[in-house]
């Protein structure tokens, strides 16, 4: 897990870099060079009018947005001590994931003749319609557990898209919305380029998921057969889940403890806190809350938070100090290198299997059951989604369920359809 990669540095010989510094001052020269530069065949104020808005747009995210989402760190002073702009691991994938489809699916769309300079538009609206739908997705399923007291404040989280909390369906569903709009706009045929970015789809899915693995989340349960596991640190979503249920001071309930619903002790996991403070099977816990007491300072910004426990257990409140609690999580199964390794394994099969077989829709289709099949399997060992609709399975195996069954509506229509050729473009 690594969340952050690296900073930006706040400040770079006595001049912030972000806000009215550096980069503002470069962006500055060469929006007037490229100016003087395309003057000499336009006049200023038609380049004005065609890219104005543009340059100003990013002048303003420059010179206002990036300063506010500087990481600070409180020093007792009014702003703290800023530590700089983040670079997140999560971020940095997802742009590698963008950046390896565009190029995938910008060669298999030429294939059925769609010029470049439509791919572009068709890329345009697939990236920025993906991630506003595995966004939101995401929001409305994670509303109540969004950082912030107000509604401005929720709302601002939800634009902090770099650092994890895009759900893949909703990317999914957001660009194959986009891909029939565009592709009705344009009045062209819908499955060549479906199966077109099928790959891509697969390629930006496994840089994805390196993504979730370096920022902690989408993990797996806890791995207790000698199976791969990994662990991780302190302040992971999946370290804050397992203590809070009590799994991570070694005591296993039926349901996570809360103040209304005492839960009992099923058993103690041997070599834990639990097993070391004579705490036994039988036994009712009320609740475990957490408490951050140290973490990220400015001579170690990439420190990990160090917790304090309060629990109660048969009506005995106890304290668990930060000296007492594990550094690391449970092992956990390893979720997301398996989706990575998936993700790549299919974009490397639909790019094979669309070489060798021609009809039209075959590679989109065979491309949704595949997913769906493996994506329902890799639910079983998430832990991170609760059931829906009144069963064990999740949001994301529901969907899985549709997505396979609209996988075999079409595979069975190309397979019996006659011709089933390519058409160009």
């Amino acid at each position: 897990m690594r969340q952050t990669l690296f900073y930006l540095p706040h400040e770079l010989l006595g001049i912030p870099v972000l806000g009215f510094g550096w980069v503002l001052g470069v962006l500055i020269l060469v929006a007037v060079g490229l100016l003087l530069t395309a003057s000499k065949t336009q006049t200023i104020a038609k380049l004005l009018e065609e890219q104005g808005v543009v340059w100003l747009v990013a002048a303003c995210v420059v010179a206002f947005l990036l300063p506010q989402i500087e990481t600070r760190v409180p020093d007792g002073t009014a702003s703290g001590w800023i530590v700089g702009l983040p670079v997140r691991g999560y971020g940095v994938m997802l742009m590698l994931g963008v950046l390896s489809a565009v190029s995938i699916a910008l060669v298999r769309c030429k294939q059925v003749g769609v010029s470049q300079e439509a791919f572009f538009s068709l890329a345009t609206w697939v990236v920025v319609a993906g991630l506003v739908g595995a966004r939101l997705f995401y929001v409305i399923q994670k509303w109540n557990e969004l950082d912030g007291d107000t509604l401005a404040a929720k709302l601002w989280t939800s634009l902090k898209v770099t650092e994890g909390g895009l759900v893949v369906y909703g990317g999914v569903i957001g660009g194959l919305i986009a891909i029939v709009l565009w592709a009705r706009k344009h009045r062209l045929p819908l499955l060549p380029i479906a199966d077109s970015v099928t790959p891509a789809f697969f390629i930006g899915l496994a840089f994805g998921r390196i993504g979730c693995l370096l920022n902690g989340c989408c993990y797996g349960g806890i791995c207790e057969q000698s199976l791969p596991a990994i662990e991780f640190p302190s302040g992971s979503p999946a370290y804050v889940d397992q203590l809070r249920s009590g799994k991570l001071l070694g005591m296993v309930t039926d349901k996570e403890p809360s103040a209304t619903e005492p839960q009992p002790i099923r058993r103690v996991l041997p070599n834990s806190w639990a097993s070391a403070n004579n705490v036994v099977p039988g036994k009712k816990i009320a609740f475990v809350a957490e408490k951050q007491v140290d973490g990220m300072t400015p001579s170690e910004p990439y420190a990990h938070p160090v917790y304090e426990a309060t629990m109660q257990i048969d009506g005995r409140r106890i304290e668990v100090a930060s000296i007492d609690g594990p550094r690391n999580s449970l092992p956990v199964h390893p979720t997301q290198i398996y989706a990575a390794v998936s993700g790549l394994l299919l974009c490397c099969w639909t790019l094979l299997l669309a070489e060798n077989v021609k009809k039209t829709g075959f590679v989109f289709g065979l491309g949704l059951i595949c997913y769906g099949v493996l994506r329902n399997m890799e639910e079983w060992i998430r832990v991170d989604e609760a059931g829906q609709f009144g069963t064990s399975l999740s949001i994301a195996q529901w969907i899985s369920l549709a997505a396979i069954l609209l996988g075999v509506a079409i595979v069975v229509r190309v397979q019996y359809h006659r011709g089933g050729q390519v058409p160009a473009v």
